[in-house]
């Protein structure tokens, strides 16, 4: 789809520059294949999970919790 492979983002960030606007990025792929480090970011969330929203979103952080207790109980 479009919103999976940053196309949308690509139009918009063209018609941005377009418009003037400067310091522009898109990242092909979308999101999703963004690696920690690519662009600045605030706060503490990675940038992959920028379009995940509702319950996804809670659903996302409850895999990363069960996969850092997973890698933690495979330490032991």
């Amino acid at each position: 789809s479009l919103e999976r492979e940053g196309l949308r983002s690509m139009v918009a960030a063209s018609k941005l520059h377009e418009a003037g606007y400067g310091n522009l990025g898109w990242l092909a792929g979308g999101f999703s294949r963004a690696k920690d480090g690519d662009f600045p970011v605030e706060g503490t969330e990675k940038l992959q999970y920028a379009t995940v929203g509702g319950v996804s979103y809670y659903f996302l952080k409850l895999l990363v919790l069960l996969q850092a207790v997973d890698k933690e109980s495979s330490r032991s």
